[in-house]
């Protein structure tokens, strides 16, 4: 099982400067042809300062391998389950968010092929006044 003393672990910040390329690159993965995403112009006619990140960009910023590794989960099957997205405000070009990592949760719970244990990660992006950007919170599922 995973250590409870993991519950209320934190990364150290990371500092994001979402740029055009990325947020546009992110929506041509999606596939959404939302022109606030592509488009300066439109993005500004739309009321935004630069382009606009898709709601779903926030995974992107939240992806702390580091953090992740050093929680030493070793080899174990890890699959999410859940994610749920928070925002403060709209993201767009130009952003300066940083980001911290935390171990919400650990549980265990009974699975059909034996015990499992469930990890809950938040993550915070905040803005360099620091105030809340988005909030991000994935679990995920290990099969010992």
């Amino acid at each position: 099982m995973l250590d409870k003393s993991l519950i209320g672990r934190e990364s150290e910040p990371v500092l994001h400067e979402v740029e055009k390329g990325a947020i546009r690159r992110f929506a041509d993965a999606l596939g959404d042809p939302n022109p606030i995403y592509t488009d300066e112009a439109a993005a500004r006619a739309a009321g935004f300062s630069g382009l606009v990140a898709p709601p779903t960009f926030p995974v992107a910023l939240a992806m702390n391998e580091r953090f992740r590794h050093a929680l030493d989960l070793g080899t174990r099957s890890l699959l999410q389950s859940e994610q749920q997205l928070e925002y403060g405000r709209p993201i767009v070009a130009g952003d300066r968010i940083t980001v911290v990592s935390r171990v919400a949760d650990v549980q265990e719970r009974a699975g059909a092929s034996g015990p499992m244990d469930i990890l809950v990660l938040e993550d915070e992006g905040r803005d360099p006044q620091g105030a809340l950007v988005f909030r991000a919170r994935a679990t995920f599922v290990l099969r010992r």
